[in-house]
Parts: C-alpha cells; structure tokens; sequence
C-alpha cells in the first residue's frame, strides 16, 4: 500500500464530514483540524459572572447539533448526569458530539461537581481516543479540577444572554499553566421551538427539574435539603458577623486606660463577662471568640 508524502493512503478515502462553522468563525480552523487529524475536542461553557439562564444550554445544543457528524443529536447525546455522559461516551459511535449540561447541577455541598470531575477525568484520560466532541456546561470553570481544565481545548464564558466570549486554551510546556487565548465572540439564537432540537432542549429541561424537585436520584437534593442547606449557610453567616462584632468590641475594652476601665477590668475578665451578657453567651464561649478558637 503506497502513502503519499502527507501521510495519507491514496486509496483509503476521507471519510466525508461536514463544518459547521463558516470560514472566519473562532471554531472553524480548530474543529476542521481536530476531525481531519481523527482527534476529539472538549468544550467549556460557563457564564462570565456565575449565572444560571445565560444561554449555555441552548448554545451547547447547537454547537453539538453542528459538530455531531453521525446524525442528528438526540437524547441519547445530551445529559445532566455524569455517569449516563459516561457510558454515552463509550457507547455512541465515532464523531459523535456530546453535552454535559450543568452536571453539578442539585449535587450537595460535600460532593458538588465531584461526580462531573470524575466522569470527566475517565474520558478525557482513557477515552480520548474515540474521538468524540464533549461539550460541559456549568456556571463557574473553576469547578472543574485543575488537571482535567488542562486536557480542555476551548473555553465558552457567556458575558450575556445569547453571547460569548470563545478562549483556546493552550498548555505552556515549561510552566505547566494553562494560557487562554480570546480568539473572537460567538452568537446564538434561540432553538426554533418546531425543531426536533427543541425536544432535545425540553427533555433536558425536564431532568434539571426532575434535579430540583428531588424526584430522581438519591445524591440529589429535595426541596427541604435545599432549605436547610440555605438555613445553615445564613446561620454560618451570622454567627461569622457576631464573632467579628464581639472580637472587635473587646479589642477596643482592652485598649482602654486603667482610668476608663472603671468596672469594666480587662485582667480580672469583667469584659468578657459584659459581652457574654450582652450577646447572651457563656464567658467561655466569648474567650474561645477573641481568641479565634
């Protein structure tokens, strides 16, 4: 069998694939390249403040809908769970696109995002090799682990609805950081709500509220999770204000003259016992206060 000095075997046709992206578009030199050289391409979209409702759904959707090149995106592609993106990875055939939309999406605080970071870690170190197209929706990058962040290749963070800002992210070989390149913005329109990717969208749609409702699995949260889970934050949030109050006011009774002091004596603790009976705590718990403890 001969080979051609570009590598290529003369007999052994390209297989036929299309671009979705028009000469110019931040994605069409990078995805051309990828699928020519038989290579995946790993996508992150997130919203540029943090936000939900920014349009990361609808832009993943359409993005995996024009790269998808083994037919048209449907359920099977697009998920929310971890593990489900998991098995699709393996499962669907080559050139297939995928979506991870919001995988942490409901997971609690002791193992938010952990579930997407592990799914994540086993593709894109074991199963690259399939050439698929991953694309992982999620309000903040930074909840992606450092060492899965540098096997992406392109960064999406949406500065409003409909509108991002698209980054190639470039590994610096002597440093080990990842660079981030701004190459040009990128728009979407809404999902044409006749399409059959507007039932894909609504599908979707339904499993991040089946999320929210806790009608579906066991590591999601219910409703009163979620409650108490806010119910203690804003606790912790209280009780961080008081400390700082208390630690605050006693610092200035220790400053005081000998003259000022009067009942108040910093060295026989009269202080401490004030402010225990102020904010309605133990002397302890007020020495375990301005100590830091």
């Amino acid at each position: 069998m001969s080979t051609k000095t570009d590598g290529t075997h003369p007999d052994i046709p390209e297989q036929k694939w299309t671009n979705p992206f028009p000469v110019g578009h931040p994605l069409e030199e990078i995805f051309g390249r990828r699928v020519r050289n038989e290579q995946d391409l790993v996508v992150v979209i997130d919203d540029y403040h943090a936000r939900r409702g920014t349009g990361k759904t609808v832009a993943a959707l359409q993005l995996a809908a024009g790269m998808n090149q083994a037919g048209t995106i449907t359920k099977a592609n697009v998920t929310t769970k971890p593990e489900v993106l998991r098995n699709a990875y393996a499962k669907l055939p080559q050139r297939s696109a995928l979506v991870l939309d919001e995988g942490e999406l409901g997971a609690s605080k002791y193992n938010a995002s952990s579930k997407a970071n592990s799914a994540l870690r086993e593709i894109m170190s074991i199963g690259r090799v399939l050439e698929k197209y991953l694309i992982v929706t999620m309000p903040d990058r930074g909840m992606l682990d450092g060492d899965i962040w540098k096997l992406c290749d392109v960064w999406i963070s949406m500065v409003e609805k409909g509108r991002g800002i698209v980054h190639f992210l470039q590994r610096n070989p002597y440093s080990g950081k990842i660079q981030t390149k701004k190459v040009g913005a990128i728009s979407f329109k809404d999902i044409d709500r006749s399409s059959d990717l507007r039932q894909v969208y609504n599908a979707l749609t339904r499993e991040k509220k089946g999320h929210i409702d806790g009608d579906d699995a066991t590591d999601y949260l219910t409703r009163s999770e979620v409650d108490q889970m806010l119910y203690e934050q804003r606790k912790d949030v209280r009780q961080e204000t008081r400390n700082e109050v208390i630690t605050d006011v006693y610092g200035r009774l220790s400053q005081l003259d000998d003259d000022d002091l009067s009942a108040v004596n910093r060295n026989s603790g009269v202080s401490q016992r004030l402010l225990a009976e102020a904010v309605g705590l133990s002397q302890p718990q007020i020495g375990n206060i301005v100590r830091g403890d």
